[in-house]
């Protein structure tokens, strides 16, 4: 009996086990963690994008020299650029020591979190897209995971 509630035990704890991997976007020091079957896409100085089983990163740098207080208008207009539908209200956020904004909306037929992120130590301001499928609710946890995860290094 102690044998089965063993293997049970054993059976539970690695199947709602995931590893998480960490990247470092070296031109910028941004650590960024993710699920363990991500892999790197593209690692330039302009950009970083990753893709995992039905999830798919991307991080840009914003060029034009914006402020804090122009980033919530920035972050919706990046939205529209890529021509996202029902774009939701800008929701503010302040993540490790990153500040800006994030919406919600969706790209052909997939749902996009779509955030402008500044750093007010440096002022270099980035993007963050994340594309998933609008069904998948573990996809919707791992995006909120992953963008909270964005940290600058010292």
């Amino acid at each position: 009996m102690k044998t089965k509630l063993l293997i049970l035990l054993f059976a539970f704890a690695f199947s709602s086990f995931t590893v998480d991997n960490i990247y470092v976007w070296d031109k910028y020091k941004l650590q960024i963690t993710v699920p363990d079957d991500f892999e790197v896409v593209k690692n330039t100085d302009e950009e970083f994008e990753m893709s995992g089983d039905g999830m798919e990163l991307a991080i840009s740098i914003f060029a034009e020299k914006i402020t804090l207080a122009d980033l919530e208008e920035a972050t919706v207009a990046g939205a529209e650029a890529m021509k996202l539908t029902e774009i939701d209200q800008a929701h503010a956020t302040k993540i490790n020591q990153l500040e800006g904004f994030y919406v919600e909306g969706f790209l052909d037929g997939h749902r996009v979190m779509f955030a402008g992120l500044m750093d007010p130590r440096t002022k270099t301001t980035l993007f963050v897209a994340i594309t998933f499928a609008d069904d998948d609710e573990n996809a919707e946890t791992e995006a909120f995971k992953i963008i909270n995860s964005l940290k600058r290094l010292k």
